[in-house]
C-alpha cells in the first residue's frame, strides 16, 4: 500500500499581521486560481490609527471554491494595509470600472474594492465580486475565480466576461471564441480558458472534464507553471490527476525527492471517500491512502477494526489484510 503526501501550502505558523490577502477574492498571494500577482493600490482614506490586530481581519480564504470571497460584507477599513489594500492582477484589470491607462497602469481600482462590498458572486453567493457580465442589462458579478469556475466565457483580448445565459454571444468574438484545437467556437460551454495566455480549448479536444475546480486557473500545456514558484525545472512538475494544475516537487511541504510514477493529486482535490474530509483542512504532513481517497485517520480505523464484526484489535487480535483494498 502506498503512502501518498499532501501538496504545498502556506505556513500555518505563519503571523496572521504578514499574510497578504486580496481584498476582492479573500485568496492569498499563491492562489491556484490564477489570478496572477498581489499588488497593492493606494485608496483615499486615511492611515488607520492603530495597526489591524488579527482578529479584525477576515478570515483568509484558500483554494477550495467554496472559501473564496466574503460571507459577511467586509469592513472596508479591515482590509485596509496603511491607506491601500493587496489585490491580484486580475481580480482587479477585470473588475467593472478599472481602466488600463497608456503607462499599463490600472485606475479605479479603489472604486471596485468599495464596491466588491457590497456586491455578491453569482456563483459563489459571497461578497467581493467586481467582474460583471458584458451584456448591457445583465447584472450578475463574480469574483476572477468564481468567473472560469461557473463556465462563464472570458475574453482576455476584451477583458470581458459573458455569464452562462450569455454565453452564446461569444461567437460574436470571433477568432477570439475559437478553440486552439479545432479552430472553431463549437460548444462554447465546453470551452476551458487559459489564464496565461488567454487561448480557448474544448475539454473534450484535451480528452479532459470541464469541472469547476479544473476551470478555475486552468492553464494550457504550453502555459502550465509551478504555482508556487512559477517558471523552471519542468523536468520536476507534478501535475494534479484532478484539476491538472502543476506543482515542482521540491515546493511541496515536505517536499518530495522525485516525481512518484503513481497518479498525484493536490490538497485542493483530496477528499476522504469515508469522513468526507477534505484535504485543504488537514495538516500538510498528513499521508493519504488509496490514490488520495482515504486520510490518514480513516485509514487507521480500518487497518485496526474487523470489516466483518467490526470489532477493534483491542485486546490484539490477528486482522487479516486484503491484498487488494487493504
Amino acid at each position: 500500500m502506498d503512502e501518498q503526501k499532501s501538496n504545498c501550502e502556506e505556513n500555518d505558523s505563519e503571523p496572521a499581521e504578514s499574510i497578504r490577502v486580496c481584498a476582492l477574492c479573500n485568496c492569498l498571494e499563491r492562489s491556484l486560481h490564477g489570478q496572477r500577482e498581489l499588488r497593492y493600490f493606494e485608496l483615499p482614506f486615511e492611515r488607520p490609527a492603530h495597526k489591524r490586530s488579527a482578529s479584525q481581519l477576515p478570515k483568509p480564504g484558500n483554494d477550495d471554491l467554496s472559501s473564496i470571497g466574503f460571507s459577511d460584507s467586509p469592513c472596508l477599513r479591515a482590509l485596509l494595509d496603511d491607506s491601500g489594500c493587496w489585490v491580484h492582477h486580475w481580480c482587479a484589470a477585470w473588475s467593472e470600472g478599472v481602466n488600463l491607462t497608456e503607462n499599463e497602469e490600472l485606475e479605479n481600482v479603489d472604486k471596485a474594492i468599495i464596491s466588491g462590498t457590497q456586491q455578491i458572486c453569482e456563483y459563489c453567493k459571497r461578497f467581493g465580486a467586481t467582474i460583471r457580465c458584458h451584456i448591457e442589462g445583465c447584472t450578475r458579478f463574480y469574483h476572477f475565480p468564481c468567473s472560469a469556475a461557473s463556465g462563464s466565457f472570458q475574453s482576455m483580448k476584451e477583458l470581458l466576461l459573458l455569464c452562462p445565459e450569455h454565453i452564446n454571444k461569444a461567437e460574436e468574438l470571433g477568432e477570439d471564441s475559437w478553440c486552439a484545437v479545432c479552430d472553431s467556437a463549437g460548444d462554447l460551454t465546453d470551452l476551458l480558458f487559459c489564464t496565461g495566455c488567454g487561448l480557448h480549448y474544448h475539454a473534450t479536444c484535451l480528452d479532459t472534464g470541464a469541472t469547476p475546480i479544473l476551470r478555475a486557473g486552468w492553464q494550457c500545456p504550453e502555459c502550465k507553471v509551478c504555482q508556487t514558484c512559477q517558471p523552471g525545472e519542468d523536468s520536476k512538475m507534478l501535475v494534479c490527476d484532478s484539476c491538472e494544475k502543476g506543482c515542482h516537487t521540491f515546493c511541496l511541504q515536505p517536499a518530495m525527492d522525485s516525481v512518484p510514477t503513481d497518479r498525484w493529486k493536490c490538497r485542493s482535490c483530496r477528499v476522504c471517500m469515508e469522513c468526507g474530509v477534505r484535504g485543504l483542512v488537514l495538516p500538510g504532513t498528513t499521508q493519504w491512502f488509496e490514490n488520495y481517497t482515504l486520510c490518514e485517520g480513516c485509514q487507521h480505523h480500518r487497518s485496526s477494526v474487523c470489516c466483518v464484526c467490526s470489532k477493534s484489535d483491542n485486546p490484539p487480535v490477528s486482522l487479516q489484510c486484503c491484498s487488494l483494498c487493504h
